[in-house]
């Protein structure tokens, strides 16, 4: 098993893109370092960096599973479906982080360091483009859900259920609601849901648990940066509700 080596890979990957934010941009707040950290090291951006290498083709497993879950993620990739709009198999950014701390016990901090940034360059790369501009241009870019956690102070919450569960709970439509909007693709089955209290912001079905909770805080990252006002309104609301 790679669990220990993932285990270290992660904490040396972490460190390596938190050191290289923090001297790239001295002027970023922590709440945007926590976005961009979030966007070098989750899974989704790992998956796509190791898969367009060629990493699962040499990963050994006896999951029976696993060649279509590839075979799948490519046609997403190829249909241009997008980062967050997947669902990447895990096993492929697990492995990247093993081999990083596998790199780190071998031959310590400052190699385990490089090797991360070497993973993560491509990223860099855009994102070291990106910041001479406002950071509201990198927004495509950024982890949805960390995105919108940090625009929105915490004020809305983010689920995902499936999607018979989540008509037989009786959810109004956000088609219905002043901020609303809504995603689909055929075939989905999870809802993701983001809603302050009991108003619905947006909905997204997809087939997947993570490309819903991805794809509707994109819907509402963007919504929310073309009525800003929206966010101060849903602060009033939830005082009063808390009244």
């Amino acid at each position: 098993s790679y669990q220990r080596l993932e285990w270290v890979g992660d904490a040396v990957l972490c460190l390596a893109a938190r050191e290289w934010l923090f001297r790239r941009e001295e002027s970023l707040c922590v709440s945007k370092l926590v976005v961009l950290e979030t966007t070098l090291v989750c899974n989704e951006s790992l998956a796509y960096l190791g898969y367009v290498k060629g990493l699962h083709r040499f990963i050994d497993h006896r999951n029976v599973a696993l060649p279509g879950h590839f075979q799948s993620y490519q046609l997403d990739l190829e249909t241009g479906r997008g980062l967050w709009s997947t669902d990447p198999p895990k096993v492929i950014p697990d492995v990247i982080e093993a081999l990083i701390g596998a790199v780190h016990i071998d031959s310590g901090l400052n190699a385990g360091q490089k090797a991360a940034l070497c993973v993560i360059a491509p990223l860099l790369k855009s994102i070291s483009c990106m910041l001479g501009n406002e950071l509201n241009n990198l927004t495509s870019l950024l982890h949805p859900k960390q995105n919108l956690y940090e625009m929105t102070g915490g004020i809305i919450s983010a689920r995902v259920y499936k999607k018979d569960v989540f008509h037989k709970l009786g959810f109004p439509s956000p088609l219905l609601c002043e901020f609303g909007c809504y995603s689909s693709v055929d075939g989905g089955g999870y809802v993701g849901v983001v809603k302050c209290k009991q108003v619905i912001l947006s909905v997204a079905v997809e087939a997947s648990k993570l490309a819903a909770v991805n794809v509707v805080c994109e819907l509402t990252v963007q919504m929310l940066k073309e009525r800003p006002h929206i966010i101060s309104e849903l602060q009033d609301m939830r005082s009063a509700f808390a009244k």
